[in-house]
């Protein structure tokens, strides 16, 4: 094993663990963030006894559903964590590298990836992907029921990807172009465990 195969590993470890710590939690040592509207400081009672505000949004019900069962969910730290894991994800896809993608995916995701990197390391093929910008990510459903949480993000991105064959000639895409993809990528959770990990359970383009 060469020295950068190693250093890739560790980063791809430490990455991964730093994602599977973080992904929709609020550690104890934060505050609750003041209600929309509110300054801080200021006299309004809800904000002087420290109650959080009440989700909004198309997915509110469910937000507040999954905050019922696990105290310590915050959707903005969700979010977070999910630009974290759609950075993550697309680009160990892209290299082919399972191991990253071993502790982000549901298992049948995860099979599905996997066949596809295997189907295209059988025709020599190598896919490079840059992500320019992930432009928005919006929570658009939440919901939980029979322990489990289950939050839907949608993302528009740039990303420009290119395959090119084992001779490197150029077969699909192209890196000089980006190409604004919008996806709706479901995570699930289960909350009656102390396991505290996100996992992508679906992808569909929009």
């Amino acid at each position: 094993m060469d020295i950068w195969t190693l250093i890739g590993g560790i980063a791809a470890i430490f990455f991964a663990y730093r994602l599977y710590t973080a992904l929709g939690r609020r550690e104890g040592h934060m505050e609750a963030p003041a209600p929309r509207g509110n300054p801080a400081g200021s006299s309004d009672p809800a904000n002087a006894s420290g109650l959080r505000p009440a989700f909004e949004g198309p997915a509110a019900a469910g937000l507040e559903a999954i905050a019922a069962a696990d105290s310590r969910f915050d959707p903005d730290s969700f979010l977070e964590g999910a630009r974290s894991a759609y950075t993550m994800i697309v680009q160990a896809f892209a290299a082919g590298d399972r191991k990253a993608l071993e502790p982000l995916l549901a298992t049948s995701v995860l099979d599905r990836y996997t066949a596809a990197i295997d189907q295209r390391a059988d025709r020599g093929e190598t896919v490079k992907t840059e992500i320019e910008r992930i432009k928005s990510a919006e929570i658009t459903e939440a919901g939980h029921s029979d322990h489990i949480a289950r939050v839907k993000v949608r993302f528009v991105a740039e990303i420009a990807t290119e395959t090119r064959d084992q001779d490197g000639v150029l077969v699909q895409g192209d890196l000089g172009h980006l190409s604004t993809v919008t996806e709706d990528w479901q995570f699930e959770r289960r909350t009656d465990t102390g396991n505290p990990n996100w996992v992508l359970t679906r992808v569909a383009a929009v």
